[in-house]
């Protein structure tokens, strides 16, 4: 007869998820700071829901002044360190979003947030990209899709926007969060 503690089953019942439950990697965002060069665009950012793991929403308005005839994007993913204060860089692309919008596929990981911005909302589809209103609404981060590079840890996501020979900063946008592990059912 096979004989177990008691004090391991009990453990080990900790440990056990129901067999149709799928876990998922969530963004959960404590934070949004954003820099704007206000003589060429103006961007106002809103994060509603914050204090819940899974009904955040986040949105963007955004004024142009001026058409902006190239514009490069870099996204940059750090990790926060275990004292709360260093980050460690993971990844980082830029990509030029002239490009980018002609031919979406050209970079998969950009393409998994571009996906989920373009979706009932008005950004910039081709370039030049004319002046005026644009805005990505009540976007959920926990219908991002994330590669399975990313730790479950603290984060810091970059998000910066240049233009011009120069790159002109337009936009630097930083999400501080937390990547969570939730069930499948928790999304519902």
């Amino acid at each position: 007869m096979l004989r177990i503690p008691i004090g391991t089953l009990m453990l080990l019942s900790l440990y056990t998820y129901p067999a149709d439950a799928f876990l998922k990697l969530i963004p959960v965002l404590s934070k949004i700071v954003i820099k704007d060069n206000t003589n060429i665009i103006n961007v106002t950012r809103i994060l509603n829901n914050a204090d819940t793991l899974t009904q955040q929403t986040v949105t963007f308005e955004m004024e142009i002044h001026r058409d902006i005839k190239d514009m490069k994007a870099t996204f940059s993913y750090y990790v926060v360190g275990l004292d709360g204060s260093s980050l460690n860089h993971i990844i980082t692309r830029t990509v030029d979003v002239c490009a980018f919008v002609k031919r979406p596929t050209m970079d998969r990981f950009v393409k998994k947030f571009y996906d989920e911005m373009q979706r009932n909302n008005r950004i910039p589809t081709k370039c030049p990209i004319a002046k005026g209103s644009y805005y990505i609404r009540n976007v959920k981060p926990t219908s991002v899709q994330l590669p399975g590079i990313f730790p479950e840890s603290g984060f810091a996501f970059d998000n910066n926007y240049y233009t011009g020979i120069n790159s002109e900063p337009l936009v630097e946008c930083r999400f501080y969060g937390r990547l969570t592990r939730v069930s499948d059912e928790m999304l519902a």
